[in-house]
């Protein structure tokens, strides 16, 4: 089993039905298939099946920023679950949201006020 310990940063989110996507399109792989996942306020832990060597896994997940914020992500990892010491680390990541500016007639970047 191969685990993924993503870092959630402070301030954000994560949509986990980017996750459920990924496992029900994941389901009838020999490798690569997500297991499980859960997520806490700081980080998402993902159980994969297996990873064969040389395999790459591109997962793609959202996240949805609270309020304006300047802040690092938390450090991410992969390892092996039966065994720890086989791993790769990513260090944090510095990251800034800024508060949308509303322009002259009430629009917000280029869109009215109230449109999403």
């Amino acid at each position: 089993m191969v685990m993924v310990d993503l870092g959630i940063p402070p301030g954000f989110e994560l949509l986990s039905e980017d996750f459920d996507d990924y496992r029900a399109k994941s389901a009838g792989r020999k490798s690569g298939h997500l297991e499980k996942f859960n997520v806490t306020a700081t980080q998402a832990i993902l159980y994969f099946d297996s990873i064969g060597a040389g395999e790459t896994i591109a997962l793609h997940y959202r996240l949805r920023a609270k309020y304006p914020i300047r802040t690092r992500t938390f450090q991410s990892r992969v390892y092996e679950y039966y065994q720890p010491e086989l791993k790769s680390v990513a260090g944090p990541v510095a990251m800034e949201v800024r508060k949308r500016r509303e322009s002259k007639g009430g629009e917000k970047d280029g869109r009215k006020a109230g449109t999403p």
